[in-house]
């Protein structure tokens, strides 16, 4: 019987969640509650720039962009709850539980891999 491998499954849950974010942000941003501005494209580029910055380190399953990723999805984070407390809007909410579980699988898989790492060093 095949053991699961916990690292992949994390980084699998990483990618879906990181696609589920980006997918959020931009519905949020064009369809919810578009900004009344007359360039929406340069600010919803400047939203998911950070996000797609990690893209990299996602693919590449490098460990230590998937810690950092960790640490600006809570500024993420801070904004869904800032918009779903204020403005009163479900999908801001909807965004803060991707960011806490993205955030969650990141820094899982890092300990899971640091630990297999470790276990082979020795």
């Amino acid at each position: 019987m095949k053991t699961i491998d916990k690292r992949r499954c994390c980084w699998l849950l990483c990618v879906l969640l990181h696609v589920a974010l980006c997918g959020l942000i931009s519905w949020q941003h064009w369809i919810v509650s578009p900004p009344a501005v007359q360039s929406p494209f340069l600010i919803w580029c400047v939203r998911l720039l950070p996000l797609l910055c990690f893209l990299p380190a996602i693919v590449t399953v490098h460990i230590r962009g998937m810690a950092w990723m960790g640490f600006v999805l809570l500024f993420y984070l801070t904004t869904a709850i800032e918009q779903g407390w204020v403005r009163q809007q479900t999908v801001a909410w909807l965004q803060a539980a991707v960011c806490l579980a993205l955030f969650a699988a990141s820094l899982l898989f890092v300990r899971w891999s640091g630990q297999a790492r470790r276990a082979s060093e020795s």
